[in-house]
């Protein structure tokens, strides 16, 4: 009886023979796959021709190996082009080897057919916002400032300028800049004058005048 260390060494030198003897894919190719490519004989993608092989490296490397390894109905390839001896490695070595003498390295997956020229559509051009003009923005910003004054509150409009009675409060725009210019009862209604108006849709810069009538009261 072999003791379990000449086991190990027989096991690892039947290893090393079975993959020492497998041959390399210019090997396989040269003893076995040669007799249909070399000629192209029964329409077989003739060695080294990059117009035969182009079409098939286009559909992914994995889809070369399949029809390798698995024939092509209705065609003079068979699986493992007849040779049921060879493993998945020297076929897929072979395929490697044609592949790369015919000039191509392709990737697993299928190539993106390219498009013609007429296929190809420039992309709609970019819509940019309609700006919001001076006027609009004035009438926004008087809207909300109308929340801060009393009920009954009227504006009048004179040229672009807006005032708010009951507010102390006009307010102007040119070229998306507001002006807040008046007298207002205190700083609390300062502060969110000049807020609604940095918040209003169009509006580039605030420019506050507005001044608080508390800073003229005595004790």
């Amino acid at each position: 009886m072999k003791s379990p260390a000449a086991t190990l060494v027989a096991a690892a030198a039947f290893f090393l023979w079975t993959h020492a003897s497998a041959d390399t894919g210019e090997e396989v190719y040269r003893n076995r796959c040669s007799l249909c490519h070399a000629g192209g004989a029964g329409g077989a993608p003739k060695f080294g021709n990059r117009e035969d092989w182009a079409p098939r490296a286009a559909r992914g490397k994995i889809a070369l190996y399949e029809v390798a390894l698995r024939g092509k109905p209705n065609t003079a390839m068979m699986p493992r082009g007849g040779f049921r001896d060879l493993s998945n490695d020297e076929v897929m070595a072979a395929a490697d080897y044609m592949l790369a003498q015919a000039g191509l390295n392709p990737g697993n997956r299928p190539e993106a057919p390219a498009a013609s020229p007429a296929a190809v559509v420039a992309p709609p051009p970019l819509r940019l916002a309609a700006e919001v003009d001076d006027g609009t923005i004035t009438a926004r910003i008087v809207d909300a400032l109308c929340e801060l004054a009393p009920l009954g509150t009227k504006v009048e409009m004179s040229e672009e300028t807006a005032s708010i009675g009951g507010l102390g409060i006009k307010v102007t725009t040119r070229e998306g800049v507001v002006s807040l210019t008046g007298m207002v009862k205190n700083a609390e209604i300062i502060e969110r004058a000049e807020a609604i108006a940095k918040r209003a849709a169009g509006v580039k810069k605030v420019e506050s005048k507005l001044i608080a009538a508390s800073i003229f009261e005595w004790d």
